[in-house]
């Protein structure tokens, strides 16, 4: 199966201003003083959409085309899993005649800045600090957005055949 760059597109606001204003103090002793965090979706086609088609996907994950970014932090689910919200995604936008849509998944990009408003670099966080954005039992960080294409890696996969009390050769 041929792996194709899926569709990027950029959400809304991921976190409530309680849930931010929670996450700046967890993450201030890693010099973080504001954060942004942001719903990012990808899409793996199987074709292309018609425009009429792509705006109605856009309208349905309330969401825009983007260009991903080689900086930052991505919270995706686990790579080599399919989350339940993927799976129930697709679903519906296949029930919505998004026949072209093969899987839909999700992910949230953090932009962590210090207090002069710079960005803060991943290695500051170490991993005390990517506990406080992420479960990494369920999810997986990225540090470049491109490469929430490894979501749709497929990877060809064999099987033998047992009978009950046989030995393989």
């Amino acid at each position: 199966m041929q792996d194709l760059t899926p569709l990027f597109l950029r959400g809304g606001c991921a976190l409530s201003d309680f849930r931010v204003q929670k996450c700046i103090e967890r993450l201030a002793p890693f010099g973080v003083h504001k954060v942004e965090v942001s719903w990012r979706y990808f899409v793996e086609l199987e074709g292309a959409l018609a425009d009429a088609e792509q705006a109605f996907l856009c309208e349905l994950l309330q969401a825009s085309p983007y260009s991903p970014e080689a900086s930052g932090l991505l919270v995706v689910p686990r790579l080599g899993t399919v989350s339940p919200w993927s799976s129930k995604a697709t679903d519906i936008a296949r029930n919505c005649g998004l026949a072209a849509v093969r899987r839909i998944e999700h992910g949230r990009a953090w932009r962590l800045f210090d207090r002069r408003g710079k960005p803060v670099p991943v290695h500051a966080l170490g991993r005390a600090g990517l506990a406080e954005i992420h479960d990494r039992m369920t999810e997986s960080v990225l540090e470049d957005e491109r490469e929430a294409a490894r979501l749709f890696h497929h990877v060809a996969v064999s099987y033998t055949h047992l009978r009950a009390h046989e030995t393989p050769e």
